[in-house]
């Protein structure tokens, strides 16, 4: 993780020289019409919100690794992913399952959705992000 840190606050630092966006946070969600496809329902970008967006970085730094998970790999909330559309290379590709005390964090960690990392983050952090992101409670 620490390797990541280092990218992000070198990236910050290094951000201001530029006008077009270099990292974008996509939410998305499943398809209902079409199975596997994700919907792409709100982009972040860090010129027009560069809070939200270190805001997320730091959400996604501080997270607290799980070891026994309890969901549906297929059956997130939201996808949340982190690219840099200049590169068109994605940083963060995650699934979000909200729950009472936060949210469960899976991140991918390989080539596909074979290998997962699973993380938790407190009540505060996923409130934060339903409300940016504008989730609708079932």
């Amino acid at each position: 993780g620490l390797n990541l840190f280092a990218f992000f606050s070198g990236y910050i630092t290094g951000k201001v020289k530029f006008n077009d966006a270099s990292l974008e946070i996509r939410i998305g969600y499943d398809s209902i019409e079409n199975i596997g496809q994700i919907d792409i329902e709100k982009v972040i970008t860090d010129t027009e919100n560069q809070r939200i967006v270190d805001n997320f970085l730091m959400i996604y730094l501080h997270k607290e690794q799980l070891s026994n998970i309890n969901v549906n790999l297929d059956k997130p909330d939201v996808h949340i992913s982190v690219i840099n559309p200049k590169e068109s290379t994605g940083l963060i590709d995650s699934r979000l399952w909200f729950t009472n005390e936060g949210a469960v964090i899976g991140v991918r960690s390989g080539e596909d959705w074979d290998q997962v990392k699973y993380f938790e983050i407190n009540i505060n952090d996923a409130n934060y992000i339903k409300e940016q992101i504008g989730y609708q409670e079932e």
